[in-house]
Formats: structure tokens, C-alpha cells, sequence
């Protein structure tokens, strides 16, 4: 997904055309509309399951995703709980606790986003993904990039409505990022997110006061992502 306008708070309306419809691929293409603007565009690949092939593969083993009974009991419905190696309990409700230099992780029991409907699995995979720009940019400092497109693959769909994804990787050079985080459920790792990701020109955004305080170092910045037509 690409988003390339900041949308302001009002309806959306979204335009899908099927680009393939074949026996084990289906593509479709997604603009995402507010009013006469466009403002992100998203392409989506579906590919037909079949047989695991034979042997074993390598793949990053992370007992840091592991949870306690007690933990699992604790966490409020919606609620996220934290992660990460810099903190002394490695885990906790807090999200100002964990704005540390280290690795960073989360459990997250999701809202309701529709009030229709409860959240589908592509749903719940598709909030999880969008976190990784959160925890692969976040350090001592704050979330100091922005992420302009999210890529999001899996493996199979996330079961149960418990989800959680762990950074995994962070490249950065002159003001230019990349990240990935890998998402996970009771069962294991479902999936990879991947995001690009642009330097904010106001300053990181200060984490430590929680997200309802977010703040950013030059608040005299009011950037328009519209003057480039």
C-alpha cells in the first residue's frame, strides 16, 4: 500500500478493479479516494494454497515473543502490551517505558474496527503489519520515520484475535529507511511486514509521554502533502 496524501479526518471511498483472476493467482489493484483526491493506492496478490514442499528451512527462532499465563491474563481487550530488550521486564502496558535503543515487540488485542462486522483475519494482519514503521524507527530518541508505503506477505491468515509483530531489521541513510518485523499469533510467525519510510522533518515524534501526549521537537513544522500535485 502506498500512501501518498495525508487524509483528513472525513469518509473515504475506495475504487477495486480485478487485474487477474486466474486458477491459482488472483490480483487486484485498490485507489483509496477522499472526495475528488486520491490519496493511496494499494495492490493486492492472492495466491491459491497447495503442499508444503519436502524438508526442513532455516528461519529466526524468537523466544522473545513468548508470553506467560499471567501476561496473556493481564492484557486488557482491546489493550497492547509492549516489548522490548531494553526494558528490565522485557514486557509491560506502558509504551513510554520501552523508548530504548533495543529491539522492539508487541501483543496486541485489537479494536473493533468496523462496527458492522468483527475483524476478519486480513484485517487483523493488516493493523498488526501497519506497526512496523512503529517498532523498527523507534529508538532512544523517538519514531523518528515516517513510513510512506507498507508491504505486508503471508504465509497464511492469522488465527485467533491475538496478534504480535517484532522488529526484525532497520537500514537507514540520509533520512532514507528500511524495515521489517515479522507478525506472529498463538500458533507462530504468519507473516512479514516490510515498510519504506521517509526522516520526519519536524523532529522525531517523542514517544516517551505515550501516544495521547505525542509531540514533535520543532512544532513550528506544518508540512502540506499537497503542494506536490
Amino acid at each position: 500500500m502506498d500512501i501518498f496524501r495525508q487524509p483528513a479526518f472525513a469518509s473515504l471511498q475506495t475504487e477495486t478493479a480485478v487485474v487477474r483472476e486466474g486458477r491459482s493467482v488472483r490480483i487486484a489493484d485498490v485507489l483509496v479516494r477522499q472526495g475528488a483526491r486520491t490519496v493511496a493506492r494499494a495492490s493486492m496478490v492472492s495466491i491459491r494454497p497447495t503442499q508444503e514442499p519436502n524438508g526442513s528451512r532455516w528461519h529466526p527462532d524468537s523466544p522473545s515473543m513468548s508470553l506467560s499465563d499471567t501476561q496473556l491474563a493481564a492484557l486488557s481487550k482491546p489493550g497492547i502490551l509492549w516489548g522490548s530488550d531494553g526494558h528490565a521486564d522485557g514486557w509491560s502496558e506502558s509504551m513510554p517505558q520501552h523508548q530504548n535503543a533495543s529491539r522492539k515487540r508487541l501483543w496486541f488485542h485489537q479494536p473493533q474496527l468496523f462496527a458492522e462486522s468483527e475483524n476478519s483475519p486480513f484485517v487483523r494482519a493488516a493493523m498488526a503489519g501497519e506497526l512496523a514503521n512503529t517498532l523498527t524507527s523507534w529508538g532512544d530518541g523517538g519514531i523518528g520515520f515516517i513510513n510512506h508505503d507498507v508491504t505486508i506477505l503471508l504465509a497464511r491468515p492469522p488465527i485467533g484475535t491475538l496478534v504480535g509483530i517484532e522488529a526484525d531489521n532497520h537500514a537507514s541513510d540520509d533520512g532514507i529507511a528500511a524495515g521489517a518485523a515479522s507478525m506472529w499469533d498463538s500458533q507462530g510467525r504468519f507473516g512479514i511486514s516490510v515498510v519504506s519510510s521517509v526522516a520526519h522533518m519536524a523532529g522525531s515524534l517523542d514517544a516517551a509521554s505515550g501516544p495521547a501526549e505525542w509531540s514533535e521537537t520543532d512544532p513550528s513544522y506544518a508540512p502540506n502533502f499537497d503542494t506536490a500535485q
